[in-house]
């Protein structure tokens, strides 16, 4: 259900703002001079440090974020588990970006990149295309994704993967380095410029790989949800570009990090002919949600557009209702 107004985020002291994009700066930039002096091989480690550093580094929002996570759980706020689901999640989602600049900063061997992921449920999605309308990959912040969308490249399904660029990031890396695998890259910030390349890719039967678990920079450009415990503004796009093109949405749930990357692509989300844009949007949300707490331990909680808008009151969960 819709909240009847936008959430403004709580302003953060002027010093512990400075400082947290100092160290995310520092850590961007340490990051990209592993980049290009590291084997794709060793990424992984590396981002574990930095996520390990950064875990550390950032006390006040960690802690913070692990009575959010706790409390969203049904946790004591000290519960020992929602510390241990922070840390990993700083660990997995900073590994996994530096393995995806790596990936699109120089080409890879597509042979030693698909030894390092694992996709269930493509035959779901061959099944989905069968319609001729496309088919819509519902994923999450959840690890290297870009992965399952090279792997999809490769088995000949044609992709296009819709995308964000940090300001930190060179202008054009992710459509330039897709592109070394064969990926239409679409930037979402272009607006009804995207819109209608996704439509386009759709209308060709082509996958188009999207995620909806962050929430919109601007209250006027999404629709205000409860989502993981926060009143936020989110995105319509996904929702509004399925009812557009009459194509299927497949969420796309990680299901394990090691030793490789493993992700289950799942059967579609139900949808009413009949229903209204913000009930459709509120489906896709719920199973985006679904998927991150059935792994809360993966999912970049310290993302900005969630971290950063404060926690609902949310019903106490008894222990019976934990598991």
């Amino acid at each position: 259900m819709t909240s009847p107004a936008p959430v403004l985020t709580q302003p953060k002291p002027p010093l512990a703002l400075r400082i947290e994009r100092w160290l995310r700066r520092a850590m961007f930039l340490a990051g990209r001079t592993l980049v290009r002096s590291v084997p794709f091989e060793r990424m992984r480690a590396f981002g574990a440090s930095i996520g390990e550093l950064r875990f550390r580094l950032g006390f006040l929002a960690r802690r913070r974020m692990v009575r959010e996570l706790a409390a969203l759980q049904g946790l004591p706020a000290n519960d020992p588990l929602a510390k241990r689901q922070m840390r990993e999640a700083y660990r997995i989602n900073d590994a996994a970006v530096l393995e995806v600049l790596k990936m699109l900063d120089r080409r890879q061997d597509p042979a030693m990149l698909r030894a390092r992921v694992e996709v269930d449920g493509i035959a779901l999605l061959q099944q989905a295309l069968e319609a001729g309308r496309g088919a819509i990959l519902l994923a999450t912040h959840s690890g290297n994704s870009a992965l399952l969308v090279i792997r999809l490249a490769a088995a000949g399904i044609p992709v296009s993967m819709v995308f964000r660029e940090s300001r930190m990031m060179d202008a054009g890396l992710f459509e330039r380095g897709l592109a070394f695998y064969g990926i239409e890259g679409i930037l979402a910030t272009e607006g009804l410029k995207a819109y209608g390349r996704m439509l386009a890719a759709l209308r060709s039967n082509r996958v188009v790989f999207i995620m909806a678990d962050q929430g919109v920079k601007k209250a006027r450009d999404g629709l205000v949800f409860r989502f993981l415990g926060k009143d936020m503004p989110m995105p319509a796009g996904p929702a509004q570009l399925a009812r557009h093109a009459d194509a299927p949405v497949l969420p796309v749930a990680t299901v394990a990090v090691e030793p490789a990357w493993r992700f289950e692509i799942l059967a579609p989300i139900p949808r009413q002919p009949s229903a209204s844009l913000e009930s459709d949007v509120e489906s896709l949300l719920r199973a985006s949600e679904q998927m991150i707490l059935g792994n809360p331990q993966w999912w970049s909680w310290h993302h900005r557009r969630w971290r950063h808008f404060p926690l609902a009151d949310i019903p106490a969960r008894s222990a019976e209702d934990r598991h």
